[in-house]
């Protein structure tokens, strides 16, 4: 879904009519022609088509939270745009200067608009908790109110008995090759597989965060091939309730194109950081084996190896007015006794060892394969999160 940007064009007071008409041109020479929205009075974007223009720049500034100030640099455009940078930095106001002369910065204009397509496509989304907020996630819920407005996301509770008893269901055949193993029973991790697909497909749920430990407890049984063949299917699957976690997730998907993973974080060094966990997507793996959950020893979990060597680390607040986001070198894939199965190793600067540290904020961590940072960065500032 592409999404129009709101811009306005601004211009000395004495410009001709045709000023605007050639300006407004100019811009849609560079970009595809339903790229702009140019009546607004709530611009995302304020392009300088002449100098003299600075004063009326003003009254458009804190509409969004990041403002783009473009310009080319013909009539002293871009002059004006750098003057409006230097006030806008003096109020606090933030924003970032383009020249339209700089591929670089047509190449970030495209970035931005793929950020608000973003922003449209999780406008509407439907995401499911089946079950409740895991108890020992105290920093992890998130208010259904603040989902709803910020980010347009609805958020369906269902309880597991609606779901139904998972020995009713029938295992997918595609399920049972996928995660063979002649020692442990699979049939019924794919039983739980298919009582969620159908209760994804019943609610219409572009995603789901399932209280799993219940399952453990009461039938003996995990979802953890569950959730990792649901996220190999493109929708974001995550456990124990954690609502900041599969928030997290749904955006990732929409702006990276991409599944992530949730990750216990459990060790952090000087210079790197250890993330562990029982379910993974296969598609992130070269290599994996079918193994029991590590808290219980009972079930199926996945252990895997990474296939990517550069990951990004994210990690929301549960009021999303704050992001973690790191990327980093994975340096080994252990395989150590007392963690979650699948675990990684990844290299991290001093300052970003230190917020893990000292201001960590939450447990889970989302791994995704290949560096984003800018990608996730831009949206934060779009929506005017805190990059810590």
């Amino acid at each position: 879904m592409k999404q129009q940007i709101a811009v306005k064009i601004l211009v000395h007071k004495q410009a001709h009519k045709d000023f605007v008409y050639t300006a407004k041109n100019k811009l849609n020479s560079l970009f595809v022609h339903d790229l702009w929205n140019f009546s607004t009075e709530k611009p995302d974007v304020l392009f300088f088509a002449s100098g003299g223009s600075e004063s009326g720049a003003i009254k458009y500034l804190g509409n969004a939270n990041l403002i783009l100030l473009v310009a080319f640099a013909e009539d002293n455009a871009y002059a004006a745009a750098t003057e409006v940078k230097a006030y806008c930095d003096q109020v606090g106001c933030d924003t970032v200067l383009l020249s339209l002369d700089d591929p670089e910065s047509i190449k970030f204009l495209n970035l931005f608009q793929n950020i608000h397509s973003a922003l449209a496509r999780l406008n509407g989304k439907k995401l499911g908790l089946i079950g409740n907020v895991s108890d020992w996630l105290i920093a992890s819920d998130v208010s259904r109110e603040l989902l709803r407005e910020k980010f347009g996301v609805e958020v369906i509770k269902i309880p597991w008995e609606e779901v139904g008893d998972y020995k009713d269901f029938t295992p997918p055949l595609s399920f049972i090759k996928k995660y063979v193993n002649d020692k442990l029973d699979i049939e019924e991790a794919g039983r739980v597989q298919s009582a969620l697909s159908h209760t994804i497909k019943d609610h219409g749920l572009d995603a789901i965060t399932v209280e799993c430990f219940s399952l453990v407890k009461h039938r003996h049984v995990t979802a953890c091939l569950a959730l990792s063949d649901l996220n190999d299917y493109g929708v974001p699957a995550g456990c124990e309730g954690d609502m900041t976690s599969i928030t997290g997730m749904l955006i990732l998907k929409q702006v990276t194109g991409l599944i992530s993973w949730m990750a216990n974080l459990v060790k952090v060094t000087a210079n790197s950081a250890l993330f562990a966990h029982c379910t993974a997507p296969t598609q992130l793996l070269n290599d994996f084996e079918i193994t029991t959950h590590f808290e219980t020893n009972e079930g199926t979990a996945i252990r895997g190896s990474f296939k990517d060597d550069i990951v990004t680390i994210v990690r929301f607040n549960n009021s999303f007015d704050k992001i973690f986001i790191a990327s980093g070198k994975i340096v080994s894939r252990p395989t150590l006794a007392g963690f979650c199965r699948t675990q990684i190793e990844i290299e991290l600067q001093k300052g970003e060892s230190e917020l893990l540290k000292l201001k960590p904020l939450g447990n889970h961590h989302l791994i995704l394969p290949g560096n984003h940072s800018e990608k996730i960065g831009l949206f934060a500032r779009i929506k005017g999160i805190e990059i810590l």
